[in-house]
């Protein structure tokens, strides 16, 4: 993130490379945190994403 940071402020365009997280994964993310939360909260049983 720096580095694509640094690279605009210079005007050059960032590493192809560097990849940056979609909405999406922001969901999943929170799914995930979510899931964590209530299996935490069920004495550590699965529960589905």
């Amino acid at each position: 993130m720096a580095a694509a940071i640094r690279a605009h402020e210079e005007g050059k365009d960032p590493d192809p490379a560097v990849l940056f997280p979609s909405v999406q994964d922001g969901v999943k993310g929170m799914a995930f945190v979510v899931a964590a939360v209530e299996s935490s909260a069920a004495g550590g049983t699965w529960v589905p994403l």
